[in-house]
């Protein structure tokens, strides 16, 4: 069994490749948040009798939500994958889509 840290640095992928791996973790986690988070928007509305302005209110708090975590979810993916690509560490995540994107 070979123990030692390879001396070479790991090839990452190209940036087609990363924007790939970036828009694929984007839709699956925010994809995921949102259906969730409708589903019991509806279920409160049908068995709440909360009427149609509660779920026209939700649902737009939802999207503004689910919207903001495909961003940021993107931009996350996108700054992790380019700091991998660069051999450094990952750091600690920031709330700011934007911060993600300023350099490694």
């Amino acid at each position: 069994m070979d123990t030692e840290v390879p001396k070479e640095p790991l090839r990452g992928g190209n940036m087609f490749t990363i924007f790939i791996t970036s828009l694929s973790a984007a839709i699956v986690v925010a994809g995921g948040f949102g259906i969730v988070f409708q589903a019991g928007i509806v279920a409160a509305t049908a068995r709440l009798g909360l009427g149609t302005t509660f779920l026209w209110a939700g649902t737009a708090v939802n999207a503004a939500l689910t919207l903001w975590l495909a961003m940021w979810t993107f931009a996350r993916c996108w700054h992790v994958e380019r700091r991998l690509k660069a051999g450094l560490e990952v750091d600690e995540p920031k709330l700011s889509i934007l911060a993600n994107f300023r350099g490694s």
